[in-house]
C-alpha cells in the first residue's frame, strides 16, 4: 500500500511561502483566463493598472499585465513542484 499525505492550503497562489521548495508532487489548477470578460474584475483587483487598461480599451497592455500576474503563480508552482512532479493546468478556449 502506498502512503500519501494531503494538505489543503487556501490562499493566494502567488505566495506559497508556507509550502517548502520541491515538496509538491502534483498541482492541478484552473486559473482565470486573460481577456475573458468574466475574469476581468478578478485581474483588476490584483492589479489596478489592468482595470485602467481595460477601461481605456488598451487590450494588448491589459493582456500582458494579466499574464504578468499569472507568471507570479507559475513561478511559485515551479518552486514548490518536486523533481519529476506534475503540473496540470486547465487552459480554456475562447
Amino acid at each position: 500500500m502506498i502512503s500519501t499525505n494531503h494538505r489543503l492550503i487556501i490562499g493566494d497562489a502567488k505566495n506559497l511561502d508556507r509550502v517548502p521548495d520541491e515538496s509538491v508532487d502534483l498541482v492541478v489548477t484552473s486559473p482565470p483566463y486573460p481577456m475573458i470578460e468574466m475574469w476581468d474584475e478578478t485581474f483588476g483587483l490584483q492589479n489596478r493598472e489592468i482595470e485602467r487598461m481595460l477601461r481605456k480599451n488598451e487590450d494588448g497592455k491589459a493582456f500582458e499585465l494579466m499574464h504578468r500576474e499569472l507568471d507570479l503563480v507559475w513561478n511559485e508552482v515551479a518552486r514548490v513542484l518536486s523533481r519529476g512532479g506534475i503540473a496540470c493546468i486547465n487552459i480554456g478556449e475562447r
